[in-house]
């Protein structure tokens, strides 16, 4: 991305939904916004409206979405893509074919090896869920495959999406809110929550908004792995 990156003046944390529904993604989705310590949580959106709200905003700023960004790089190769690009082209071209689910996707029973279900970056954030995963509390797969095709709008609208990117003016994130939670500030950790929704897209804004120097440094992966992957933002 040619624009410069600046230490962010608002943070965006996004709580995705990967419902067929527009009345269900109205519920789950939940946009939290930062500007200081602040956050103003806001929801009744559908992907694409969420999507674009977040290409109206002005930069310097950072988003964070919490679904998987790639697929392992297994999968990739078994379906001939070596970039991004191609991998979310290919979701948006065979997604809603492998929700149905087609292998390896389930939603009954995992038939893939321990090794192959989750990426590099997921690892080492046990129990995170693979992206192969329909069914069940926290799973990303049906979010992550409708959101891909979305990032891949993004990019094309003038946003960095690291690591594939180098940090812009305008960058989007993955992020892991059950993850963040363990860093929220204490006065969010006893406040009233209107759903979980809101829990998760407040909590993980405002410890994005903590490290929000930090978004700034960010470079694009070297690493054939990561390239293709992706990698998820945590603080230092």
């Amino acid at each position: 991305m040619a624009s410069t990156p600046e230490i962010p003046s608002a943070v965006v944390a996004v709580d995705w939904s990967g419902a067929r529904a527009a009345s269900a993604q109205r519920t789950a989705i939940c946009v939290a916004i930062a500007r200081g310590e602040r956050v103003e949580p806001t929801a009744g959106r559908t992907r694409i409206e969420t999507i674009e709200l977040i290409e109206q905003l002005p930069p310097p700023v950072v988003v964070g979405f919490d679904f998987s960004f790639a697929f392992p790089a297994w999968f990739a190769r078994a379906h001939r893509c070596a970039t991004i690009d191609e991998v979310w082209a290919r979701a948006a071209r065979d997604g809603e074919t492998w929700l149905r689910p087609t292998p390896p996707f389930w939603r009954d029973r995992c038939v893939l090896p321990v090794e192959q279900r989750l990426r590099r970056c997921e690892l080492a954030l046990a129990p995170a869920k693979s992206v192969f995963q329909l069914v069940g509390n926290g799973q990303v797969g049906a979010g992550s495959v409708r959101g891909m095709p979305l990032l891949a709008r993004l990019r094309a609208s003038g946003f960095a999406i690291w690591p594939f990117d180098a940090a812009g003016a305008r960058t989007v994130v993955e992020i892991y809110p059950s993850r963040l939670r363990r860093l929220a500030p204490p006065d969010l950790t006893v406040r009233a929550w209107t759903s979980l929704h809101e829990r998760d897209a407040v909590e993980s804004a405002r410890v994005m908004w903590n490290h929000r120097a930090s978004f700034a440094g960010l470079a694009a992966a070297t690493d054939p792995v990561t390239s293709i992957e992706g990698d998820v933002w945590m603080p230092a």
